[in-house]
């Protein structure tokens, strides 16, 4: 496993389709690459190419569970089907980083990125997202996974 160099970045809004669930760690593992086929189907059938990678964002509950979306980005919003939702992923700054390794090693990728906000007296601005550069296929340990997380700078006193 390795992450890269964490970098700053100041991001644009990004519209997104998605679809949303509730559920521990323990069940993503099979809910996303259905979320991700229904989520692709419903942008073929309508001739809406994605942006970019499949991405997820998860909002963590108390109890253990997650409210997670799973989607792609587009280039406009959406109108909604009743299970694909519209959705946007957040503009402003961001510490942005890649991890390359199997996804039960992300804790680490996490950690390099609290202490970085730390190191700069920065705060977490809501909730972070995982962009999936390579499918879970093959050899994990070559899998790229890059992850955003959205803060507020330090506060300039002087």
């Amino acid at each position: 496993m390795r992450t890269a160099l964490i970098e700053a970045r100041v991001l644009a809004e990004q519209p997104t389709v998605v679809q949303r669930g509730t559920m521990t760690a323990t069940h993503m593992a099979a809910w996303f690459p259905k979320a991700y086929g229904e989520v692709a189907e419903f942008l073929r059938l309508r001739g809406i190419a994605p942006t970019g990678y499949p991405f997820a964002r998860y909002h963590l509950k108390p109890g253990g569970h997650f409210d997670v979306e799973a989607g792609f980005p587009v280039a406009e919003p959406v109108s909604p089907d009743g299970i694909t939702q519209p959705s946007s992923l957040p503009g402003g700054p961001a510490a942005v980083t890649v991890h390359v390794g199997p996804y039960d090693r992300l804790g680490s990728t996490y950690e390099a990125l609290t202490e970085w906000l730390r190191l700069r007296g920065a705060t977490p601005a809501g909730d972070p997202w995982e962009i999936y550069e390579d499918p879970p296929e093959g050899d994990a340990a070559t899998w790229r996974t890059e992850v955003v997380q959205p803060y507020h700078p330090a506060l300039d006193l002087s």
